[in-house]
């Protein structure tokens, strides 16, 4: 990657415009842009409608109306197109859960907020779940994606709560003993293990007896008991 100094500018006109060759290549760019995310939307379509084992690079090429070596030319192998579906997922989840934690008034406010949200985010589409957390597992996915975009975002999560619960902690609204980290994580996989449940079971068409709302509440209750005088309430 060029350095701030050496980096190079876009190719004007003498009249102080980009030229018509940066505007092809922004035009250009663009394209390829949309026709990407059409496949990656071609690709959800497939995982939700087929399963796992319909999703096939024939089968996105169909359902996107491309030819097969388009579908190739963006992604070389299905573990890369759903590397990018899954990285994609956990951006847009990852954003949720920091606006949550930023405008929760107290640390522990902010750890039920994440537990919230995330449930919430996925609450009416299961799919989406399966497609950042379940599916990836039985197809597989480009290491780099978790090194380099899923594991970095995480991590900036739970350092957001952990401070936030920190501050709880040196104002005395957290009760002794908890640990901020420990607290972060055990929110963040109470959500996870909800979602997990819920959409395995019906996968294979089963429910659990109580609903993804109720389970989410009764979560909230019993991480509010991390703060002292919290109002163990949903």
């Amino acid at each position: 990657m060029p350095s701030r100094g050496s980096r190079r500018s876009t190719p004007r006109d003498p009249r102080g415009t980009e030229s018509p060759e940066a505007l092809r290549e922004a035009r250009k760019a663009r394209r390829q842009e949309n026709r990407r995310a059409v496949l990656l939307e071609a690709a959800r379509e497939v995982l939700a409608k087929q399963g796992v084992g319909g999703l096939t690079m024939e089968a996105v090429a169909a359902a996107a109306d491309v030819s097969k070596p388009a579908v190739f030319y963006y992604f070389r192998t299905k573990e890369e197109l759903v590397g990018a579906l899954v990285a994609e997922q956990h951006a847009a989840e990852v954003a949720v859960l920091e606006t949550a934690i930023a405008a929760a008034p107290t640390g522990v406010e902010a750890l039920v907020a994440l537990l919230r949200a995330k449930v919430d985010f996925y609450a009416d589409d299961l799919d989406a779940f399966r497609v950042a957390y379940l599916w990836p597992q039985l197809i597989g996915i480009p290491p780099e994606v978790m090194l380099e975009r899923v594991y970095p975002a995480s991590q900036r999560v739970n350092d957001a709560l952990e401070a936030r619960l920190k501050e709880d902690a040196r104002a005395g609204r957290l009760a002794p003993g908890f640990e901020p980290r420990r607290l972060a994580n055990l929110a963040w996989t109470t959500a996870h293990g909800l979602l997990s449940l819920v959409a395995g079971m019906e996968q294979v068409g089963g429910a659990t007896r109580h609903t993804l709302t109720q389970l989410r509440d009764e979560a909230c209750v019993l991480l509010r008991r991390a703060g002292i005088g919290g109002t163990p309430s949903p």
